[in-house]
């Protein structure tokens, strides 16, 4: 027979069986945190009542009889410019040599092949969608293996697994459990790899660089709603910008918007989900209430809103060798279903990071974003989503000033 585990959201605590808990080794009154979550899924790994829910709970996560194999790639490679451009309004992705990211656990490609609980922490950093190297596009579709299609000798992406300061990282610097308050550092960061890293031409290649970051902001948002404003948000998220915008030569920014962590009491499936959720985001997994949960959701469209007028303003447009770009794909996007039911083959078995597929998806996603005039980008994402293609009429990453342009 199935356990069944009940939560309380208006406590935000468990009430499932004593020897559970016990076993679980949880402290029902927690103030989650990334390294919290870590220590508890270091003593479950060692537990054995844990260790037999986790086998079982495997098996929610992976369909055997759906195929989910990458969709072919439709593109016919085209060269690059004939010269190396000097502006990034006409920037191909031939013309791209460099790829590097920022931001969360997410890029830090956390929990992508977990089969085990300790597995759950991995960093599988070449199988992240925007910054990933491992294999190709047909292993794995990432930013990185979609650039490799148009110009083969693209540097900077991580491969297998390892921390940011790994050598397997190289230009991925994000960390599990950053917050915005953390982009300065990981900027700073970035352009002193930049500067180190074989093979990169620091000053005349041209760097694409994605940022994702804001979801452990919200998933906080509940216990200090001052401090993880849209307002304070977007101000570290510029501070961070602003050292990018000053020391960078030659770069292309995707500034995403951040995902719908609200969603997550959807998915608070199982005792290994509904725990970790106690540390991931809370406020997101068991917001207490339907008004709090509606604050989260109104923060979110907030976050978005604030990081789009920040890059309106034209701040990073008064240089013809750097841009900002947001890519909106996550705004309207909500949690994939299956037959009416959360399909967890989207997720890793935390219920919380993504998976292989959803990796892939997103990396998709974002690419097709790249190639979508400003203010015509798709706002939502759904499964099954083929890569677009430059086109001769418009070979170019889609900038503000190069979307305006055309119209």
């Amino acid at each position: 027979m199935r356990e069944v585990y009940h939560v309380d959201e208006k406590n935000g605590l468990m009430m499932i069986w004593p020897h559970i808990l016990l076993a679980a080794g949880l402290v029902t009154a927690c103030q989650g945190s990334y390294d919290d979550y870590r220590a508890w899924l270091s003593k479950a790994a060692n537990n054995v009542t844990v260790q037999k829910d986790f086998r079982k709970h495997l098996h929610l996560f992976k369909d055997d009889t759906q195929d989910y194999g990458t969709p072919a790639f439709p593109c016919t490679p085209t060269p690059g410019s004939d010269t190396i451009p000097t502006s990034v309004h006409r920037l191909t992705p031939a013309d791209v040599q460099v790829v590097a990211a920022m931001g969360d656990s997410i890029t830090a490609g956390t929990g992508i092949t977990a089969c085990t609980i300790i597995g759950l922490l991995w960093q599988d950093r070449g199988l992240s969608w925007s910054i990933g190297g491992d294999g190709d596009y047909n292993y794995q579709p990432t930013i990185p293996n979609i650039v490799r299609k148009f110009n083969p000798n693209v540097k900077g992406f991580s491969v297998k697994s390892g921390t940011a300061r790994s050598r397997n990282a190289h230009l991925d610097v994000a960390v599990p459990g950053a917050k915005s308050e953390d982009m300065v550092e990981q900027a700073q960061s970035l352009v002193e790899r930049l500067k180190s890293e074989p093979g990169v031409d620091f000053k005349n290649d041209w760097k694409l660089i994605t940022i994702f970051i804001g979801g452990n902001d919200l998933c906080d948002f509940c216990d200090d709603k001052g401090r993880y404003n849209a307002s304070n948000y977007v101000q570290r998220v510029q501070n961070a910008l602003d050292i990018l915008h000053s020391n960078i030569p030659r770069a292309f920014v995707n500034l995403m918007e951040v995902n719908h962590v609200d969603e997550m009491k959807k998915l608070n499936i199982g005792l290994v989900c509904s725990v970790a959720h106690l540390f991931i985001c809370r406020c997101g997994a068991y917001p207490g209430s339907e008004e709090a949960s509606q604050q989260l959701h109104q923060a979110t469209d907030d976050y978005d809103i604030e990081l789009e007028k920040l890059v309106a303003s034209g701040r990073y447009d008064d240089r013809d060798d750097f841009t900002v770009v947001i890519q909106p794909f996550f705004r309207d996007t909500m949690l994939p279903l299956k037959d009416g039911k959360p399909d967890l083959t989207f997720f890793s078995p935390d219920c919380f990071h993504f998976s292989r597929r959803a990796h892939a998806a997103a990396a998709i996603a974002l690419w097709n974003n790249m190639l979508e005039p400003v203010g015509e980008k798709r706002r939502s994402w759904s499964p099954g989503q083929s890569p677009n293609c430059p086109t001769p009429d418009n070979p170019y990453l889609f900038t503000n000033k190069n979307s305006h342009d055309r119209r």
